[in-house]
């Protein structure tokens, strides 16, 4: 009989805390999911919002970063992380025809 009372109590201090413990601890709460990337089938050809990646007719921070980010490799010719004036003057012949004259000062 002291053996039964002596369980009952050592399951009491023991298992009781550890049930009411469980039962007061929340469930872990998931990660929120990163922010999509905005990336977006090329602009159809004279689009005035060329940088308007997701359509939405506005142009955000991280859309026009990702431009000028674009736009700055496609003038780097050799890659190496730096426009020259050379590689200015081609870009614009390129793009406009002829380069752009620089501001008289």
């Amino acid at each position: 009989m002291k053996a039964a009372v002596r369980l009952l109590l050592v399951l009491t201090i023991v298992a009781v805390p550890a049930w009411l413990w469980a039962q007061s601890t929340p469930p872990p709460t998931p990660a929120p999911a990163p922010a999509p990337v905005a990336t977006a089938a090329p602009p159809p050809p004279n689009d005035p919002m060329p940088m308007d990646l997701d359509g939405d007719g506005v142009v955000t921070a991280m859309e026009h970063a990702a431009g000028a980010r674009s736009l700055f490799e496609h003038m780097d010719a050799n890659h190496d992380e730096r426009v020259t004036r050379e590689e200015m003057l081609n870009f614009q012949r390129e793009v406009l025809g002829v380069p752009i004259a620089p501001p008289s000062r």
